[in-house]
């Protein structure tokens, strides 16, 4: 008489096999794929830029130290659009990723924004997007001051990312040239430190492209 054995695999066992080859077969997930298209304009208007640098990077390191790994270049056609088709692994879906656009006497979208601009991010990863950047120009603000009354001091907060500020001792009749956004309007304050009083001014100083405005401070 033949007596077969037969063993018994505990259930738990099983279960663990079974989650074991349910999950060897899972698939990673897809990368992101993004079609991203849109028109470099002049800032605060329909005017567009052809032949502009544009870059696609990816930000990395923290506010104070980001460095930009540039995933692709193009440049925009004749009527200023630009296009990207790319591909993000799945895991670096939060990742920073921005086009960095820069043209011939304008300031670049990362002098605009710098690496983190305050909405986070240019545009969604995913699907088809559109992000239209626009581009500053460079612009001059004359300052012309007729002091006559003593003062101790003349001083101007700093305007777009061109000059540290502006401080003059003893200020008389005098003028100075710095350099700002154009086709914008920027909002500046003045201030003159006197026997009596500090005396602020703030005023919006709108500057054209590639132009020179004149402010003019008596005292």
């Amino acid at each position: 008489m033949n007596t077969k054995i037969f063993k018994t695999i505990p259930i738990y066992s099983l279960c663990l096999l079974l989650t074991i080859a349910l999950s060897s077969c899972e698939r990673a997930p897809d990368d992101i794929r993004t079609q991203l298209s849109g028109k470099l304009l002049v800032a605060n208007s329909e005017q567009f830029l052809p032949n502009a640098k544009v870059d696609l990077v990816y930000v990395t390191g923290g506010l104070y130290t980001s460095f930009d790994r540039i995933l692709d270049s193009t440049r925009t056609d004749s009527l200023g659009n630009y296009s990207f088709d790319f591909n993000i692994d799945f895991d670096k879906r939060y990742g920073t990723y921005q086009l960095v656009s820069s043209y011939p006497n304008y300031y670049s979208t990362r002098d605009i924004t710098g690496p983190f601009p305050t909405d986070g991010k240019h545009f969604e990863l995913g699907g088809k997007q559109t992000y239209n950047p626009q581009l500053h120009p460079f612009a001059w603000l004359k300052v012309k001051l007729n002091f006559f009354s003593n003062a101790y001091a003349f001083s101007m907060n700093r305007t777009f990312g061109e000059f540290e500020g502006v401080i003059i001792n003893n200020p008389r009749q005098q003028e100075f040239v710095v350099k700002t956004k154009g086709n914008a309007n920027n909002v500046l304050s003045f201030f003159i430190d006197t026997p009596d009083s500090l005396i602020t001014i703030i005023d919006t100083i709108y500057c054209g492209n590639n132009d020179t405005a004149l402010k003019i401070i008596n005292y």
